[in-house]
């Protein structure tokens, strides 16, 4: 589709939040048993086309097929959720668990500040009764016994207090966002346990796909975007409705809600796109709703179809850019900052980009931060058609690399690592990859790009992934191109 040209858009937009420099935060992986901190490999090694970390042997992780199903209630006086859960899955990982991990990303330091926070309850394994103990945003379970290859499901009760701020997890006025709003469970790979400290200026999010069946009650007036379609009409009582949602193929459940939302709405391909906006926001709701039409549009053309019947664009107050979560995003519109239109549109793809880039293709977004935000962000430049102002340098600093993790960034925030994280991750990386389809040529690059989708359609990719499928589908040895763009294997051994 023709796309008209927009202003190019800094990067750094689309992160939720900078508030202050953090101090140094190291990663966290929890191999069975043991609790111990992930070095970082500040030594790049350069892989050639035969070398086996190439191969096509993914990772083992789990648990697996998780299927969610959540009844909630959502009270606005108190701004607080209480309800139940249970996840059944799979133990795919050919070893007997003694312990489960979950993460409670309502417990970050920046949320329980302003009065919000998470709480468990009434743990069950299988039915039985389970011991827990939660440390920030990490539950832990003990005292089970989950069988390889067994079925097995977790239940329990718990409570969510947002916080007082309007952030992809809090709420402010009458606007109440739910992102990373429940108990998710961790993902056991190669590293052991994966339970990340939550990083605000980024995103530590690192699940697998499901399904999910969530009943939510709350005012009648209240205007609800989700995650999923709606099941039926929601069922009245009093002053409360209730609704259902069902998702599938997803790796998060989020909503947003406010009493003041309108709603328009269109359809592209099978997807049905719907833009919430506010009176104060109402002047960007066409700009939203054609980016939404549009990118979806192209990058189902360029990198694969959208494989969801919808896709909700939400206004917020934010302080941010936007963020993503499947099938709906926030996009920050401050009442007190106004924003261009072609501000709003080039924010909406980049977001919509995250769809297929975490959404569709999973990766360890505090791992691999580049396999997202390094491709939303070329995909924003594509949909703006500046894909030639991609031209950020890379650090100065050659600690820094593409594929470095979060931690390589934190580690020295006191001395401007985050800044270097917006640099690399958003701007050098996009140009990295607006590089290879100049090296590949556009025919070349866009085929790879969709055998990629094709692959890792909701799995979970790596940076050896990604390299491997770009140059077995294009023919070439890429490992010089990969080195002289700091991308390497081994920053995540």
């Amino acid at each position: 589709m023709k796309m008209k040209k927009h202003s190019k858009i800094a990067a750094s937009l689309a992160l939720t939040g900078i508030l202050v420099l953090p101090a140094a935060v190291s990663a966290k992986t929890i191999p069975l048993n043991v609790s111990d901190s992930q070095s970082y490999n500040t030594s790049g090694t350069i892989l050639k086309t035969s070398d086996s970390r190439l191969s096509k042997v993914s990772k083992e992780r789990g648990p697996a097929n998780p299927h969610y199903k959540m009844n909630v209630s959502y009270d606005s006086s108190k701004h607080q959720v209480t309800g139940s859960l249970n996840v059944a899955f799979e133990n795919n990982l050919k070893i007997d668990l003694d312990e489960l991990y979950f993460n409670l990303w309502g417990n970050a330091d920046m949320f329980t500040e302003n009065g919000g926070g998470m709480e468990v309850s009434n743990i069950k394994v299988n039915g039985q009764e389970a011991t827990y103990k939660t440390n920030g945003t990490a539950l832990h379970i003990t005292g089970i016994s989950v069988k390889k290859a067994a079925h097995s499901d977790v239940s329990m009760d718990f409570t969510v207090t947002l916080p007082n701020q309007q952030d992809r997890f809090g709420w402010y006025k009458n606007t109440v966002s739910l992102g990373n709003w429940f108990p998710i469970l961790s993902v056991y790979d190669n590293e052991g346990w994966n339970v990340d400290p939550y990083y605000n200026y980024g995103e530590s999010f690192y699940s697998l796909t499901g399904d999910f069946d969530v009943t939510v009650t709350t005012e009648k007036n209240q205007i609800i975007a989700a995650t999923g379609t709606e099941i039926g009409e929601a069922k009245i009582t009093d002053n409360l409705a209730t609704h259902r949602y069902k998702a599938h193929d997803v790796r998060d459940f989020a909503m947003q809600m406010d009493p003041g939302y309108h709603v328009k709405s269109a359809n592209v391909n099978n997807t049905k796109i719907n833009v919430y906006y506010t009176n104060e926001q109402a002047k960007y709701a066409d700009s939203m709703l054609e980016s939404g039409i549009d990118s979806v549009s192209l990058f189902s053309e360029k990198f694969g179809e959208y494989p969801w019947p919808e896709l909700d664009i939400t206004g917020m107050e934010g302080w941010f850019g936007g963020m993503e979560y499947p099938q709906l995003v926030m996009i920050s519109i401050p009442s007190s900052s106004p924003r261009s239109q072609n501000w709003v549109k080039s924010v909406t793809a980049h977001e919509i980009g995250h769809q297929w880039f975490y959404g569709i293709i999973g990766d360890n977004e505090y791992d691999e931060p580049w396999l997202d935000e390094s491709f939303a962000s070329f995909s924003a430049a594509l949909y703006d058609e500046t894909l030639d102002q991609l031209t950020s340098q890379p650090a100065n600093n050659t600690y820094y690399h593409l594929s470095s993790p979060v931690s390589a960034f934190t580690a020295k925030a006191n001395e401007g690592g985050i800044s270097y994280y917006y640099g690399m991750i958003y701007g050098y990386g996009s140009r990295t990859l607006n590089d290879l389809r100049l090296e590949l040529g556009d025919e070349q690059f866009y085929q790879s790009m969709q055998a990629y989708f094709k692959e890792m359609k909701f799995g979970v990719s790596t940076t050896a992934d990604f390299m491997r499928v770009m140059q077995e589908t294009s023919g070439k040895d890429l490992s010089s191109f990969f080195e002289s763009h700091r991308v390497f294997v081994s920053d995540q051994e």
